[in-house]
């Protein structure tokens, strides 16, 4: 009996390792993909003289959420970033 509260217990230690190895890395990656999709956006916006949400989130394959989660980021570094009469996104230097 005594040996297997002890192995339950080690299994115990070894999952909330790796449940703190995941989140570690979740953690990471969430903190690099942010950067990476900014900068693509950002780089979108550059390349065309409007464009819509719709079509980045198309073009980049995300959600329209996190593109304007993206672009509310953008705005916070100091990029101008406006909307035209009809809700398209540009970038003014």
């Amino acid at each position: 009996m005594t040996e297997d509260k002890r192995t339950k217990e080690e299994l115990i230690r070894v999952i909330e390792d790796q449940e703190q190895i995941i989140l570690d890395l979740q953690t990471r990656l969430q903190a690099k993909s942010n950067g990476g999709r900014k900068k693509e956006v950002l780089e979108l916006l550059k390349s065309h003289e409007s464009i819509s949400i719709v079509e980045m989130s198309k073009e980049l394959g995300i959600s329209t959420k996190n593109v304007s989660s993206q672009l509310t980021y953008l705005r916070t570094d100091g990029y101008k970033i406006f909307t035209d009469n009809v809700g398209r996104k540009f970038l003014q230097d």
